[in-house]
């Protein structure tokens, strides 16, 4: 009786802050962006700021990132990749062997099945609007009507394709495990192998600037430069052992962004820290100018940093 009356008297003490406390739940769940999210990759078509991740989960923003809607696709997804075609329509990769593709508004999400049994890691959309996808198995997947048929190839290498990147109408850079490295000059039509990326590179990230200057970064944080499109690459030194997942231009100025919120910059050929947030992980950078860098990751992080601020600012919420 005594521990009835205990647990009754308790109950009496707390029930409005447990009633307060499922008030912030619910409304934590209501948010457009929410703690549980993990991004993992943003762009922008110039109107349209969007983020996508787990869960199926992709949030847009029509004023740079001061309020956001939220969209969650249906069925089984997690989106990986994100890319925007010339024309401002959308294109995501979903890590379940399909991409969503959505009009400039990203106003409705259609998927499209992928044609392979490789498990793609990574996506972008050229200048004549076809889709490309590349992925384990040196597996590399494209498509000229939106998704509705692909055309696939192989390099015969048991090994992983990480990152794409087409750098204008004609070239265009792929690279993977085992420091695979594939160039094309004229569009796609047909892909060479470059010189591999010393000592069985991985890759968390690519980032090429034009055909000769480019930087990736792999395990234990290292960082690879090349100045002559992959035939040479020099480790810069710096960096704090850790791995980096983005590498982005910003303002003129290079940054890489990797776990537990690390933010790096390169100066005078050294990459030395700049930044550490209350994040498990950065995974993916955009650069907006003068208003910052939308910098996205684990635990619902999609924020505007301005470089040299103390502080990033949070992204607003509705």
């Amino acid at each position: 009786m005594k521990y009835l009356l205990a647990l009754a008297l308790c109950f009496a003490l707390t029930g409005c802050n447990v009633a307060a406390n499922l008030d912030a739940v619910s409304t934590a769940k209501k948010a457009p962006v929410q703690r549980s999210d993990q991004f993992q990759s943003v762009a922008s078509n110039g109107k349209l700021l969007v983020a996508a991740g787990n869960n199926g989960v992709v949030v847009s923003s029509d004023n740079d990132g001061a309020t956001w809607k939220r969209t969650v696709l249906p069925g089984v997804s997690s989106l990986i990749g994100l890319a925007v075609c010339p024309d401002g329509s959308w294109v995501a990769l979903d890590f379940y062997r399909k991409v969503w593709i959505a009009d400039p508004a990203a106003s409705k999400w259609d998927a499209r099945e992928l044609t392979t049994k490789a498990n793609p890691l990574a996506i972008t959309c050229d200048s004549k609007g076809q889709y490309w996808v590349v992925g384990s198995r040196t597996t590399l997947l494209s498509s000229a009507d939106k998704g509705a048929s692909w055309k696939s190839q192989d390099f015969g290498e048991d090994a992983i394709l990480m990152s794409i990147q087409f750098l204008d109408a004609d070239n265009a850079i792929i690279t993977g495990e085992f420091g695979n490295l594939l160039t094309t000059k004229d569009g796609g039509s047909s892909w060479q192998h470059g010189k591999k990326i010393p000592n069985d590179f991985f890759p968390h990230a690519t980032l090429f600037t034009d055909t000769r200057t480019g930087w990736v970064s792999g395990l234990a944080g290292v960082i690879l430069h090349t100045t002559d499109g992959g035939n040479n690459w020099v480790k810069q030194p710096g960096g704090v052992g850790a791995p980096m997942y983005a590498l982005v231009k910003h303002n003129g100025e290079m940054y890489a962004m990797g776990i537990n919120g690390l933010v790096l910059k390169l100066t005078a050929g050294e990459w030395a820290l700049i930044e550490g947030r209350p994040a498990p992980y950065l995974r993916s950078a955009l650069s907006l100018g003068d208003k910052g860098m939308l910098i996205a990751g684990g635990a619902g992080t999609l924020q505007l940093f301005s470089p040299g601020a103390q502080t990033a600012a949070p992204a607003a919420k509705k």
